[in-house]
């Protein structure tokens, strides 16, 4: 039992009918991206772990990368031409090695290049392995270098929410962790995509969960450790945000910060006000981009939608992991969040926010919000993991 579960939620009804205000919603769809490093060796290189259990990936030596190769006088360009034409190659390499793991498990999967020689119109139920190269490999101690990483991103297909198929994402990343010599390096994420199928949201729905996660960001920020607080790869909404910059150059009070994200009135002016500054905002911790619509704004610029399948909320502010347990609950998680949006009345949530968005961090504090908007399973798992990341914390304090 936590101490936090009897916090007001907007979705208390105080009605003596509830069932009355109640109205049914489409399952909602959803897809994760999991970012990691493997762990790969050339082919002339000593094992340094042999009895892991897992296979490490092997390399060919002829294009391996090495600092000698970067700085030497003689013909440095073609040297790094050449050693930038390995690493993708190794590339291609472990990203087709990782489809015929998972296709021999049973999963429909293909690597991303392989996509662009196919017909218009195929199936959308494949898990694609691809890479990113702003994952960076892990430190090492000097001297005693094991691995060359191999930087990997898998998509899953969308599927509808349910304990199916959240069992089958996890089947993958046991999949993965079992079979190869894996890491999650502080440079990678673990990023949802939900979807109302293919039919986009309604704006107010839109406008909800903006506006909660906007209130209550300070405290969803205890859901992620340090390094996904602050990072240039999921940007802070009351830091960067075009809301953030005009509540501080027109000194609204934060409170009334939510009468301007209400004040939209298209998901286009939304996005834009919810985005950074410099109009990257698919690098928000909720990016908004892929529910655009074709418009040509107010400086004669035309935007014209191509994708009218891939109408998603991204959530990209978790940690980089393949630990099963912690992909469903923050994919159940994300996923919740979107189904309160649908579901609260949006006066009782305005006249909720209002009230809680000057709260203090500790007296309403993360879990209290995931209590409050009816998660409580995963509330009890995050009450959890943050208490042993404090503890972590104080044992690394005293070891210093």
């Amino acid at each position: 039992m936590s101490l936090w579960q009897n916090f007001h939620s907007p979705l208390d009804s105080e009605d003596e009918n509830p069932a009355a205000d109640q109205r049914d919603f489409p399952k909602l769809s959803f897809g994760v991206e999991l970012e990691f490093s493997l762990a790969a060796l050339p082919l002339t290189r000593k094992d340094h772990e042999p009895t892991d259990g897992r296979q490490v990936f092997i390399l060919d030596d002829a294009n391996i990368a090495t600092k000698e190769d970067e700085t030497h006088s003689m013909n440095s360009i073609a040297r790094l031409r050449n050693a930038l034409a390995g690493r993708n190659d190794h590339a291609d390499s472990a990203k087709r090695h990782i489809v015929k793991t998972l296709t021999k498990a049973g999963f429909r999967a293909i690597v991303e290049p392989d996509m662009k020689n196919e017909p218009e119109g195929m199936p959308l139920d494949r898990w694609i392995v691809t890479e990113d190269w702003t994952i960076k490999p892990p430190p090492q101690d000097l001297g005693m270098f094991k691995y060359t990483f191999v930087p990997v991103e898998v998509q899953s297909p969308p599927y509808l929410m349910s304990e199916g198929s959240l069992r089958e994402v996890q089947r993958c990343c046991h999949l993965i962790t079992r079979t190869y010599r894996t890491c999650s390096p502080e440079s990678s994420g673990l990023h949802v995509h939900v979807g109302n199928r293919t039919q986009g949201f309604p704006l107010q729905t839109v406008q909800n969960l903006m506006a909660i996660l906007f209130a209550f960001e300070p405290a969803l920020d205890m859901l992620y450790p340090e390094h996904r607080r602050y990072n240039s790869w999921c940007v802070p909404l009351r830091r960067n945000s075009v809301l953030a910059q005009r509540i501080e150059y027109s000194k609204i009070e934060l409170r009334d910060s939510m009468d301007v994200i209400y004040r939209t009135t298209s998901i286009n002016q939304l996005i834009k006000l919810m985005g950074a500054c410099d109009k990257s905002g698919w690098k928000m911790t909720i990016n908004l981009q892929h529910l655009k619509e074709s418009e040509t704004d107010e400086d004669g610029f035309s935007f014209v939608r191509k994708d009218e399948v891939k109408r998603t909320i991204e959530f990209r502010q978790h940690e980089g992991t393949l630990d099963p347990e912690a992909v469903y609950h923050y994919v159940k998680t994300c996923v919740n969040f979107v189904e309160f949006a649908q579901e609260v009345s949006t006066p009782k949530l305005r006249e909720w926010l209002r009230r809680t968005i000057d709260m203090k961090v500790e007296d309403f504090p993360a879990v209290a919000v995931l209590h409050a908007m009816k998660i409580p399973h995963s509330s009890l798992y995050y009450e959890r993991k943050i208490a042993e990341r404090e503890d972590a914390l104080k044992r690394n304090q005293g070891d210093t």
